[in-house]
């Protein structure tokens, strides 16, 4: 399973009518817990229109495994200071927020956070050009397109000036099939993908980079001013490239899934740090003993291979400073990150 996504950026907002407007967005103060879902599940992108059949029937979740999505003032989360105009932010958990405003004929953000494994926190600010993400009221059927411009910071004291490309639309209404016989038929999904452009030059030169935002929300106006299903993904890539650098995805939904099986919600995760680093990585997880490591070049050359367990050290002092993917076969199952080789 990808590495759950705990920065999505929601734009949570309830529709009277079939319609997004200022005055039905999500009061600051407001709190939904979510369950977690599998992230491998598909975001549907191809079901739109009119009269649309969301199928998520075979849906599975994590016993015991939630996520509070609020709604809060800005100017009260960590990273206030670096979104002084912004009036409202929506958090995930406690690794991702982002920040927005609205009047009565449009919605705009003024960017987002959210914790990139080879980055650490990545703020995006869009200083220079806010994004509109809806012009209100925005129903069924409308679009908004909009370029934003801004500065991507990371690795805490690092940044870079960056541009951005925005497309928002309600794109389909229709029936929500969930797991366990649930089907909500009075639904609308509002969806949002933009993409952030930046060069990296520090700590190594990782050339032109796009941090790309798929994101689907899909609301049942009828009974809840939140969202009752969610899927989010952001990509870390090389312009134009077909792998990226990290993928991560959220998938949470208010209705019960069914159960995945229990080891393999425990071994899915594992950690590496220090990252970037110089000499060694040190692996943390829940690994089985002499599970199957490989270090893995941007062309998909194979330069470490060992076995590890948790707390093995892996040298990688021999490689050439860049980007490398980092890959653990663990009880049946692999999972890969990025690292920065400094």
């Amino acid at each position: 399973m990808k590495k759950t996504l705990l920065f999505a950026v929601l734009s949570l907002a309830f529709y009277g009518n079939s319609q997004m407007t200022q005055a039905n967005e999500a009061a600051i103060g407001t709190t939904v817990s979510m369950f977690l879902c599998d992230s491998f599940a598909t975001n549907l992108d191809g079901v739109n229109g009119a009269s649309a059949i969301w199928d998520y029937t075979t849906l599975g979740g994590y016993d015991n495994e939630f996520r509070d999505v609020s709604v809060v003032d800005a100017s009260t989360t960590t990273y206030a200071s670096d979104f002084p105009t912004s009036a409202t932010a929506i958090t995930v958990g406690t690794n991702l927020t982002s920040y927005y405003n609205s009047t009565a004929s449009e919605r705009s953000s003024q960017g987002f956070v959210f914790s990139e494994p080879s980055l650490g926190d990545v703020i995006a600010q869009f200083n220079g050009n806010e994004e509109i993400v809806a012009t209100y009221p925005f129903a069924f059927g409308n679009t908004v397109n909009d370029g934003f411009s801004g500065t991507i910071n990371y690795l805490t004291t690092l940044s870079a000036s960056a541009t951005g490309s925005g497309y928002a639309s309600v794109d389909g209404e229709g029936t929500l099939n969930l797991p366990n016989g649930v089907s909500l038929t009075n639904v609308i999904r509002y969806k949002l993908i933009d993409t952030s452009w930046a060069t990296i030059t520090l700590p190594i030169p990782l050339g032109d980079m796009e941090f790309i935002r798929s994101q689907y929300e899909y609301f049942d106006y009828s009974s809840s001013n939140l969202p009752v299903f969610i899927h989010s993904t952001i990509k870390v890539q090389n312009v134009g490239a077909t792998s990226p650098l990290s993928e991560q995805s959220l998938v949470l939904s208010a209705y019960e899934p069914g159960y995945l099986n229990v080891q393999d919600a425990v071994n899915v995760e594992f950690s590496v740090y220090p990252n970037p680093a110089s000499d060694a990585i040190t692996i943390s997880g829940n690994l089985e003993a002499n599970s199957n490591a490989t270090v893995i070049d941007q062309s998909g050359r194979v330069v470490i291979s060992s076995t590890v367990s948790n707390g093995s050290s892996i040298n990688i002092s021999a490689l050439e400073t860049g980007v490398y993917f980092v890959q653990i076969e663990n009880n049946g199952l692999t999972i890969t990150k990025s690292i920065i080789k400094k």
